[in-house]
C-alpha cells in the first residue's frame, strides 16, 4: 500500500484501533484482562515502534533524527508495559527511571520541532513561553491549595514540565500552522499524539485512576503513542528544513536539556518556588538555543547574502560593460544609419551608416542639425515631432531628406527618447531607407489598379469607379466595345502580334479621351469606356476616328480593325454595376450580329436575343452528337450550256423541326470554339461524300468547302488532311477550299507557308467574298490562288448600281489576267446572268439555277441536268 493511499486510511485506522481497545476491556473476562490488554498494547506499540523504524530509514538530517526520538520513545513505553505487567522482576526506581525518560523524550520532540521551524521569530517565541509559564504556575498554585499538598506527592517535575513544554507547542503550533504551509500535517499528528499521551499521564498522575478508568488512559496513550510514529506519514519533504545546520548540534542540546530535567527533578526542591525556577531555567534554556540557532542562521544568511551580493555586483558590473560594449558595437557597426541629437535637432553623435548615407564624414555632421537635410516641406512636421518627444514616447515618420549627391530619399525616421534620471536628453534617430519600398508600393498599387498589357484600368479599377459614380448618384455612359476579326489576328499572326495591337489600341485610347472620360480593358478584346456624360454619339464617332478605324501597321503588315460596341446610359438601363455590364454585354453582341463596326443602344428586346442566344450555345454542345448538323449541297453551273461543273458544301442546323440560319449559329459555333469540331466533321464529310461520287456514276469536277480561320491554322491540319487523302483516296484537284479575305490579305509568312502545305497536296484554293473585306490586292500575286468568287453583295447590285458593274467587270478583267477561275455568287435573275456572261463570267451559283439542297436531291437534280 503506498503512503498516499495509507495516508488517507489513517482516520479509520485510528478510530478502528481504538475501539478494538475499548471492545477489550469492556467485554474481556476480568481474570484475562490485564493479559488481553497487554497484548493488545504491545502489538500496538510494537507496530508503532516499526513505523517510526521505518521512517527513519526514509529520512535523512534532522528529519531523521525527530524520528529517532520517537523510536526510542517507543521503546521506552515497551519497556514501561514489560515493567507494570511484571512488577515483580523490575524494581520500582528503574519503572519511573523508564517512564522519566520517556517524557523526556516527548519534551525533545516538542521542542526540536518548533526551533527547528526558521520562520518562528524569538519574540514570538517569548510571548509563547511566557504565556505557558504562567498558566503553569497558576495550575500548580491550584491543584495544590486544592488537595492540600498532595499534589507535590503524586506530580513529579517530569509531568509538570512536559505540562510547559505542550501548553508550549498548543501556542507555537497556532502561529506556525498560520504562516507555515510545509509540513503542517505532520506538525499537527506530532501535537496531537503528545499531548494526548501528556495529558493522559497527568490524568493518571493527579487523579490515580484504577481498574477500568485506568486502563482507558492506557489505551489513549498507546493511541498517542500510534499517532505519534505515522506522522511521518504526513511529511511532505524527506530533507532536513534546515539543511545546513548540523544534526550534532541538536543531539548536544539534547543531552544537556535530559540532564538538567533529571537533576532538577532530583536536586531541587519540590515546593511551587522550586518546580517554577525549574521551569524558568528550562525556558531559558531552550531560549538561548533558539537564539544560538538563530543567530547561526544569521550568519550564515549574511555570508550568503555577502557572497550573493558579491558575485551579483561583480556579475552586474561584467554586464553593464558588455552592455555597454554591445551598445557601442549596435550603434557604431548597425547597418541602417542612427543619429544622436538634442532637442533641438543638434547632432551629438552618428554612427558610420549615417555619414555614409549622407555623403560627409562624421566630424562634419556632428553639430549640425538634422533640420538641415529633411526638405523644406517636411521640417514642420518633424519639429513637432522633436516637441511631442519630451512625453517619452517613441514616434515614428517619414520625411524626404537629400544627400550630399543631390538625390531624393524617402527616409523612415524611428525617433526614441534617451532619457537620462526620468528626464528626456536627447532623442535617438534610427533611418530606415524606404525610398525602394515606397516606389515597389506605388508599382504594386499601379499594377492592381491598371493592365499590364495596355495600362488601362484592369477590371477591378474600373468596378470600384463605377460604383463610386453610382454611389454619388452621377449619371454617366458606359460603352462596351469587342474587336472584330482579332480572334483571326490571333491565328494568323500569332498571339504576339494580337498582344501589339492591344497596346496600339490602348495608347490611341488614352490619347482620344477627355479629362471626363477614362477607358479600361476587361480581358482579351474587350474594352470599356465610361464618359461622365452622356453624349454617347459624339464618343462613338470620336473613337472610331480616332481609334478603330485608322489602320494600324505592325511588323511589316496593314492591319485593320474594327470594333462592335454596346452602350448604356446609367440609371436608364440599370442602377447596378452588374446590370450595367450585362446590359452593355448583350448591347455589344448585338451589334456583332449586325455586322462589322456597329454600334447598338441597349433596349429590353436584347434581353429575348440573350435567351435564343444562350440557347443556340446550348445545342451547339450537342448537335453533332444528336444527328441535327447535316451536309447540304449547291450546284455551281456553266451559265452557257448549264452543266453542273461543281458544287458548294453548306452546313445546315436542324433543331427540333426547325432550321436555324448559318448566320446565327456560325458566329456563335467561332465565338465558343466548336467551330474546330464542325469544320472538321465538314471536312470529312466532304472527303467521304467525293470518294462515293468518284466511286459510283457522279463526275463531279469540284466540290468547294469553306476553310474558317482556326482551322487554316490548326498544326493538326495537314496530318488531318493526310489521313483522310489516306483513307478516301480521291482526286485532290477536285477538293477546293474557300478561304476568307481576311485570311488571304494578311501578307505574313505564317499564311504563305500554310497556303503553299495545302497546294503540296493538291487542293485548289479559293477566295469567298472577294472585294468585301481588304483594299491590299497584294496577296493575289503572292499567293497560288486558283479561283475568285464575286460575292452576292455585289451581284445582288447589279441592276441597280452601276458602280457595282464596274467593281464586278474590274475583278473578272483581273481574274483573267492572273489566270484565275471566277464563281459568282448570289445570281438569281436573268439580268444578272446576262450581265456576268458579257463580262466573261459564265460559272455561276444561286437561286436561279439551285437552291441548297440535300444530298439525295442532288444527286437526283445532277442526274437530271447531266442526262
Amino acid at each position: 500500500m503506498s503512503s498516499h493511499t495509507l495516508r488517507q486510511s489513517v482516520p479509520a485506522l485510528l478510530v478502528g484501533t481504538f475501539f478494538i481497545g475499548l471492545f477489550v476491556i469492556l467485554f474481556s473476562p476480568y481474570a484475562l484482562r490485564e493479559t488481553s490488554l497487554f497484548v493488545y498494547f504491545m502489538i500496538i506499540a510494537l507496530v508503532a515502534t516499526v513505523l517510526s523504524g521505518s521512517a527513519i530509514l526514509h529520512h535523512r538530517g534532522m528529519r531523521r533524527y525527530i524520528y529517532l526520538l520517537i523510536s526510542a520513545g517507543n521503546v521506552c513505553f515497551i519497556a514501561y508495559l514489560v515493567g507494570h505487567r511484571f512488577t515483580t522482576a523490575m524494581p520500582i526506581d528503574m519503572m519511573l527511571f523508564i517512564q522519566n525518560f520517556f517524557y523526556l523524550i516527548m519534551a525533545l520532540i516538542v521542542i526540536t520541532q518548533s526551533i527547528e521551524i526558521r520562520t518562528l521569530k524569538l519574540r514570538t517565541f517569548d510571548v509563547f513561553a511566557l504565556l505557558s509559564f504562567l498558566i503553569v504556575g497558576a495550575l500548580h498554585i491550584f491543584f495544590y491549595t486544592k488537595n492540600n499538598g498532595q499534589y507535590v506527592t503524586n506530580l513529579n517535575g517530569f509531568e509538570e514540565q512536559m505540562v510547559l513544554i505542550s501548553l508550549y507547542m498548543v501556542l507555537g503550533f497556532l502561529y506556525l500552522n498560520r504562516i507555515v504551509t510545509s509540513g503542517q500535517g505532520f506538525r499537527v499528528m506530532l501535537l496531537i499524539g503528545i499531548l494526548g499521551f501528556t495529558t493522559a499521564s497527568i490524568i493518571n498522575e493527579l487523579q490515580l485512576f484504577t481498574g477500568i478508568g485506568h486502563e482507558l488512559l492506557h489505551l489513549l496513550q498507546v493511541i498517542s503513542i500510534l499517532i505519534i510514529s505515522i506522522s511521518y506519514l504526513f511529511d511532505e519533504s524527506t530533507e532536513d528544513v534546515l539543511a545546513h545546520d548540523s544534526v550534532f548540534d541538536y543531539v548536544i542540546y539534547s543531552t544537556i536539556v535530559m540532564l538538567y530535567m533529571l537533576a532538577s527533578d532530583r536536586l531541587l526542591g519540590t515546593s511551587i518556588i522550586d518546580s517554577m525556577i525549574a521551569n524558568a531555567v528550562l525556558l531559558l534554556l531552550i531560549r538561548q538555543f533558539v537564539v544560538a540557532k538563530q543567530n547561526a542562521l544569521i550568519s550564515h544568511r549574511l555570508h550568503t547574502v555577502n557572497t550573493d551580493l558579491e558575485v551579483a555586483v561583480t556579475t552586474k558590473a561584467h554586464e553593464l560593460e558588455l552592455r555597454e560594449q554591445q551598445y557601442r558595437s549596435l550603434f557604431a557597426y548597425h547597418a541602417e544609419p542612427i543619429f544622436l541629437f538634442d532637442l533641438d535637432g543638434e547632432v551629438l553623435s552618428v554612427n558610420e551608416a549615417g555619414s555614409s548615407v549622407l555623403g560627409h564624414d562624421t566630424e562634419t555632421l556632428i553639430g549640425s542639425n538634422i533640420l538641415d537635410i529633411i526638405e523644406q516641406t517636411d521640417r514642420s512636421a518633424y519639429t513637432n515631432v522633436l516637441r511631442d518627444l519630451t512625453n517619452g514616447r517613441p514616434q515614428t515618420l517619414d520625411v524626404n531628406v537629400v544627400t550630399e549627391d543631390g538625390s531624393a530619399r524617402v527616409w523612415q525616421l524611428m525617433n526614441i527618447p534617451m532619457i537620462i534620471d526620468g528626464e528626456v536628453e536627447g532623442i535617438y534617430a534610427i533611418v530606415k531607407d524606404i525610398t525602394q519600398m515606397i516606389v515597389q508600393q506605388e508599382q504594386i498599387m499601379y499594377q492592381a489598379n491598371h493592365d499590364s498589357l495596355t495600362g488601362l484600368h484592369n477590371r477591378y479599377a474600373l468596378q470600384e469607379q463605377i460604383e463610386r459614380l453610382i454611389a454619388d448618384g452621377r449619371s454617366f455612359t458606359l460603352m462596351f466595345s469587342d474587336l472584330d476579326g482579332f480572334k483571326e489576328i490571333n491565328d494568323q499572326f500569332g498571339h504576339h502580334m494580337g498582344d501589339q495591337l492591344l497596346q496600339h489600341i490602348g495608347k490611341r485610347l488614352r490619347s482620344a479621351l477627355l479629362p471626363n472620360e477614362y477607358a479600361g480593358r476587361l480581358g482579351g478584346d474587350e474594352f470599356i469606356v465610361v464618359a461622365e456624360h452622356n453624349d454617347d454619339e459624339i464618343l462613338v464617332e470620336r473613337l472610331r476616328r480616332l481609334v478603330y478605324r485608322p489602320p494600324y501597321f505592325m511588323a511589316g503588315n496593314l492591319v485593320e480593325i474594327h470594333a462592335s460596341i454596346g452602350i448604356v446610359r446609367y440609371p436608364e438601363h440599370g442602377t447596378t454595376l452588374k446590370h450595367l455590364l450585362s446590359n452593355a454585354d448583350l448591347a455589344m453582341y448585338k451589334a456583332k450580329d449586325k455586322g462589322r463596326d456597329e454600334t447598338v443602344i441597349f433596349a429590353p428586346a436584347l434581353r429575348v436575343d440573350k435567351e435564343e442566344r444562350k440557347l443556340l450555345m446550348e445545342g451547339l454542345d450537342m448537335a453533332l452528337e444528336k444527328g441535327e448538323i447535316s451536309l447540304y449541297l449547291q450546284p455551281q453551273v456553266d451559265a452557257s450550256t448549264k452543266a453542273i461543273i461543281g458544287a458548294e458544301a453548306l452546313m445546315r442546323w436542324q433543331r427540333d423541326g426547325k432550321f436555324i440560319p448559318p448566320s446565327e449559329f456560325i458566329p456563335i459555333a467561332e465565338e465558343t470554339g466548336h467551330i474546330h469540331d464542325l469544320g472538321r466533321w465538314m471536312i470529312h464529310e466532304t472527303f467521304q461524300l467525293m470518294y462515293a461520287f468518284e466511286q459510283g456514276d457522279i463526275d463531279l469536277p469540284k466540290l468547294s468547302v469553306n476553310l474558317s480561320v482556326r482551322q487554316l491554322f490548326d498544326e493538326h491540319l495537314i496530318d488531318y488532311l493526310t489521313t483522310l487523302f489516306e483513307r478516301f483516296p480521291i482526286e485532290p484537284s477536285r477538293l477546293n477550299f474557300e478561304l476568307t479575305e481576311t485570311v488571304a490579305a494578311h501578307q505574313s509568312d505564317r499564311v504563305l507557308n500554310r497556303i503553299l502545305e495545302l497546294k503540296a497536296l493538291g487542293i485548289k484554293l479559293s477566295i469567298d467574298d472577294f472585294g468585301t473585306g481588304y483594299s491590299s490586292l497584294a496577296y493575289l500575286v503572292r499567293y497560288p490562288i486558283d479561283e475568285l468568287k464575286i460575292p452576292r453583295e455585289f451581284t445582288m447590285q447589279l441592276e441597280e448600281n452601276r458602280e457595282y458593274q464596274t467593281v464586278t467587270a474590274t475583278i473578272v478583267a483581273m481574274a483573267r489576267q492572273l489566270g484565275m477561275a471566277l464563281v459568282a455568287e448570289g445570281v438569281e435573275t436573268e439580268y444578272q446572268e446576262t450581265f456576268l456572261r458579257r463580262i466573261g463570267c459564265n460559272s455561276m451559283q444561286g437561286y436561279r439555277y439551285a437552291k441548297p439542297m440535300p444530298l439525295d436531291e442532288f444527286v437526283i437534280y445532277y442526274m437530271k441536268q447531266n442526262a
